[in-house]
């Protein structure tokens, strides 16, 4: 018998490839600004925008603020003056269109499906772009519910994102779940805190 009943999947990165989608989503805003296409350029957006995100996670800005200031910093070490939540607006048309999934996503998920598992998307993410790509990846039909941080009102790793879906799926039992995911920072220190297994 099955110890798990439960598998909470993290989406980026763990289900869909969001490295593939966002580098994709950042040719569009780079060659908007006439700004050259490099490491360097992609390097200077990621750090800002993994600063925000660890920022975030810890509690000290909003959703809100990570998105509608990290193009505008990052645009600004260019001497470009832009409104960051416009650009924010035109880069999730792009990213909304990322659907790529990671190697065996479909296989994996196939497999556990005929089994006695009941897996579930739990993720830190805009829910019209997370249920999006999931839908143009042909996954949605895997998973018996999606919990995404806006819609939920918290972040991975905050504890009240894990009581969230505790509450919704009515589980008593916490070794029965299993959260997989990629981020030490988020996904495993979130199942950490609550004291549910990860990968």
């Amino acid at each position: 018998m099955n110890k798990y009943k439960h598998i909470i999947f993290d989406l980026d990165d763990t289900i869909l490839d969001f490295q593939d989608s966002e580098e994709k989503a950042l040719i569009q805003i780079i060659t908007r600004y006439e700004l050259p296409y490099n490491k360097q350029i992609i390097a200077s957006y990621k750090r800002i925008n993994e600063r925000l995100w660890h920022e975030l996670e810890k509690g000290l800005i909003t959703r809100e603020q990570v998105l509608t200031t990290r193009f505008s910093l990052f645009l600004k070490e260019f001497h470009i003056d832009e409104n960051g939540a416009k650009v924010e607006a035109l880069y999730r048309e792009h990213l909304n269109q990322g659907h790529k999934t990671v190697i065996h996503a479909h296989e994996l998920l196939n497999a556990l499906s005929k089994q006695d598992y009941k897996l579930y998307i739990g993720t830190n993410g805009v829910g019209k772009t997370q249920r999006k790509r999931l839908r143009d990846a042909m996954l949605e039909g895997y998973f018996e519910q999606l919990f995404i941080s806006e819609e939920m009102g918290y972040e991975k790793p905050n504890p009240h994102f894990f009581y969230y879906i505790f509450d919704a799926l009515n589980i008593s039992r916490k070794e029965e779940l299993l959260m997989i995911g990629d981020r030490l920072t988020s996904d495993i220190q979130g199942a950490i805190n609550v004291g549910i297994d990860c990968v």
